[in-house]
C-alpha cells in the first residue's frame, strides 16, 4: 500500500472518528436528568457500542466505495505517474549537464582556436622582424664594407699620393 492510500485512510478514519467521539459520558449524563445513573450508564454504554457499529460500518462501506471506484488503483496509478515524472527530471537534469557539457566543450575548442591563431600570428611577427633583422644585417654590413673600401681608397690614395711625392 502506498504513502498516498495510506494516507488517504488515515485522513479518513481520523475524520470520522472525531465526528464519533464527539461527547463524552458527562454529555450523556447531562443529556438525560430525569433518568437513573445505572439508565445513564446504560445509554452511555449503548452509545459507545453504536458509535463503535457506525464507525465500522462506514469503515466498510470506505472500503467498498474505494474499491468499486478504484480509488486505490488510482492512487497506484498517481504514485506511478510521480515517479515516472521524477525520472524524467533525472533525464532533464542529465540533458541539462551533457548540454552544459557540450556548450563548455565548444567554448574551450573556440579558445583553443583563438590561442592557435596568435600563435600563429605571433610565428608570422617574429618571421617578419628575423627577416627584417637579417637585413638590417645585411645593410649594416654592407655599409661597413663600403666604409672599409672608402677608408681603403683614403689610404691608398694617401699612400699612393706620398709614395709619388
Amino acid at each position: 500500500m502506498s504513502s498516498r492510500q495510506l494516507d488517504f485512510k488515515k485522513s479518513f478514519q481520523i475524520s470520522i472518528q472525531s465526528v464519533l467521539a464527539a461527547f463524552s459520558k458527562e454529555d450523556v449524563h447531562g443529556a438525560f436528568p430525569k433518568c437513573t445513573n445505572s439508565e445513564k450508564e446504560s445509554l452511555y454504554h449503548l452509545l459507545i457500542q453504536v458509535t463503535r457499529t457506525l464507525h465500522e460500518n462506514l469503515e466498510e462501506q470506505f472500503e467498498s466505495t474505494c474499491r468499486e471506484s478504484q480509488v486505490l488503483a488510482a492512487f497506484d496509478k498517481i504514485e506511478q505517474l510521480v515517479e515516472e515524472q521524477k525520472l524524467d527530471i533525472l533525464y532533464a537534469n542529465e540533458t541539462k549537464v551533457l548540454d552544459a557539457k557540450d556548450k563548455l566543450l565548444k567554448v574551450k575548442m573556440d579558445e583553443l582556436q583563438h590561442l592557435k591563431s596568435l600563435l600563429q600570428k605571433v610565428e608570422e611577427q617574429n618571421s617578419s622582424m628575423e627577416t627584417k633583422i637579417q637585413s638590417l644585417e645585411r645593410r649594416q654590413d654592407s655599409e661597413e664594407a663600403r666604409n672599409a673600401v672608402a677608408k681603403l681608397w683614403i689610404w691608398n690614395s694617401i699612400l699612393h699620393g706620398k709614395h709619388r711625392a
